[in-house]
């Protein structure tokens, strides 16, 4: 499936808001080591740029959650809950049609204020140096 300029920019907001740690086993890999893993396939367009519907995970922990689907869905039942997961089954199996320029611009304003979050906290860290 080919990816598009949202979903590089939906890829660069899950690394960034996981601080480019691998939310399964916290290893921090070259950047490009890292994955964004949908829990619900991204061929579902109502549910691929949901937040609650990625992780970062490294490179070998997304192919063991591949190899085991239960393992992937147990972690992210955790994560969320069940009542969410069956939530974004229903949106993933609706009808609606995802407003790609809404999308883009709340990633594009997410993605800003943490980057912007996290250049204040390396300033403190510094002493604002």
């Amino acid at each position: 499936m080919k990816i598009t300029p949202l979903d590089a920019l939906f890829s660069k907001y899950i690394k960034t808001k996981a601080d480019f740690l691998c939310e399964w086993c916290g290893v921090s890999p070259h950047r490009r080591g890292l994955h964004c893993s949908h829990f619900i396939g991204r061929r579902y367009r109502n549910t691929r740029w949901l937040i609650d519907n990625a992780c970062c995970l490294c490179f070998a922990c997304h192919n063991y959650m591949h190899d085991f689907p239960s393992v992937h869905k147990d972690f992210f039942v955790k994560r969320l809950g069940m009542d969410r997961i069956e939530q974004l089954e229903i949106i993933a199996r609706s009808d609606n049609k995802p407003d790609l320029t809404v999308i883009e611009a709340e990633l594009k304003t997410k993605l800003k204020e943490l980057t912007q979050i996290g250049f204040d906290a390396l300033q403190s860290k510094s002493g604002g140096r």
